[in-house]
């Protein structure tokens, strides 16, 4: 296989899974009130977690010798990944539902306030 196509399924892999769960399952699983800071913790989660993973892992993997503790950090990997698979499969099923029904947000609450910021003020 040429380098190209092998760069290509990596990127496609290395972003399936991630950007899946990072950017477009939040977009539709949290309320609309709450959907950006919802999202921006999602997005800084992955962040924060790959810096732990780049930061701690590189000094653990010489424990007991030059890679000698690898084995062990891909087994830590696999568990983390793991629970990734079955924290994705408690999501709830999106599919054919508009955001309004995901957002179950109650309209006569938004219509009446909007109905006292339209009032006139008596003086």
């Amino acid at each position: 296989m040429p380098a190209n196509h092998q760069y290509c399924m990596a990127n496609f892999f290395q972003n399936f899974g991630p950007n899946t769960t990072t950017f477009i399952i939040p977009g539709e699983v949290f309320p609309t009130r709450y959907r950006s800071t919802a999202h921006g913790i999602c997005a800084a989660s992955g962040k924060l977690g790959a810096i732990i993973a780049q930061v701690g892992f590189s000094r653990l993997i010489n424990i007991g010798g030059t890679g000698k503790f690898l084995p062990h950090i891909l087994e830590i990997f696999a568990l983390f990944m793991l629970t990734g698979v079955f924290s994705t499969l408690l999501l709830p099923e999106t599919m054919n539902k508009s955001l309004e029904d995901l957002a179950q947000d109650d309209d006569d609450d938004y219509v009446r306030d909007m109905r006292v910021a339209e009032t006139p003020k008596t003086q």
